[in-house]
């Protein structure tokens, strides 16, 4: 016979129901339905949080690498952001449920010595790049977008104007124990070669190829045209994919394939908003490299003798550092 008939029998006996005691067992059926219940939650959410950790390592280790999206953000910096460089021991890389996080630092070339130019912080769900935060460490006050009114470099066909008059004199005021990286926009279209040569005494550190789409800096849609490049000193930064590399130009290409496909993360992690890699690959493969413009680096006196010379047509002054230059 069970509890709830034992009860019965006791009530049809006595003639009434032990009321304080079915009162306490009824009570303690309840309390422990509760504590069932919430050890039950409990188990579930110990139990999601791991999973859902192990997912995620499982996603980026294997579905989705995080290398790949590293390589990605990483490469989008070298062939976009002029002068700039990166450290592989500077990615801090944290993961969260079904998210990564990336943050790293990016340098500049100025004179002999590299400094911190910006920090990044890229955030991933999954394999999508949801947020892009940048964190300027320069001197000079950069636009955070480019534009038809605030470019660097130019094609020679494009008419905008650069107040060239004065660059120069910001230039020329410089101490004359500085050295000064320097944006160039040439006269024409030359090898990379050619221009190292009539540079002299300074460092070329970085080459903006043509792709058949710079001549208005506009593309058919009407969107500025992005500039895009490579650097050309040997770079012997482990991070840096032109580590060892036999021809920039070669890698360049590869890097512009293996962006690609991953695009829309390219955009995101840049300041240009207009890659058009497709188009641009196949004018390379077709026409080969000519460079427009480059970013030179090197003594004051140096750079202004570039005044001089018949391939420059604008220069803009970038970043100023005191004397470094030990050659």
């Amino acid at each position: 016979m069970d509890s709830y008939e034992e009860l019965i029998d006791k009530a049809k006996k006595g003639g009434q129901l032990p009321s304080n005691d079915g009162s306490k067992k009824l009570k303690r059926a309840i309390s422990s339905s509760k504590w069932r219940l919430i050890l039950t939650t409990l188990t579930v959410i110990l139990l999601i949080v791991p999973t859902s950790y192990l997912f995620t390592f499982m996603y980026y280790a294997f579905g989705t690498k995080s290398t790949t999206l590293m390589d990605i953000a990483s490469k989008t910096l070298y062939i976009t952001e002029p002068n700039t460089t990166l450290e592989e021991i500077e990615f801090d890389m944290d993961f969260s449920p079904f998210s990564m996080t990336l943050a790293f630092e990016q340098y500049k070339q100025i004179g002999d010595e590299f400094y911190p130019a910006a920090n990044y912080r890229l955030q991933f769900i999954l394999n999508d790049l949801v947020e892009s935060e940048k964190t300027s460490k320069l001197e000079k006050v950069y636009p955070k977008y480019p534009t038809e009114t605030n470019l660097w470099l130019t094609h020679p066909s494009n008419s905008i104007e650069f107040n060239s008059q004065k660059e120069w004199q910001v230039l020329a005021g410089l101490p004359e124990e500085t050295v000064v990286e320097a944006y160039v926009s040439l006269t024409g279209l030359y090898e990379v070669d050619e221009v190292i040569d009539e540079v002299g005494n300074m460092d070329v550190t970085w080459a903006a190829i043509y792709t058949g789409t710079e001549d208005t800096m506009i593309s058919a849609e009407g969107e500025l045209i992005s500039p895009i490049g490579y650097p050309v000193q040997s770079d012997n930064t482990y991070w840096s994919p032109f580590r060892d590399s036999t021809s920039h130009e070669d890698t360049f290409l590869q890097m512009l394939k293996e962006i690609e496909p991953y695009e829309e993360i390219a955009v995101t992690v840049s300041s240009h908003k207009n890659l058009e890699l497709a188009e641009r690959i196949d004018f390379i493969e077709e026409n080969g490299f000519q460079t427009y413009g480059v970013v030179v680096t090197g003594p004051k006196a140096e750079i202004e003798k570039l005044k001089n010379s018949d391939m420059v047509r604008y220069l803009k002054v970038g970043e100023v550092k005191l004397w470094n230059w030990a050659r």
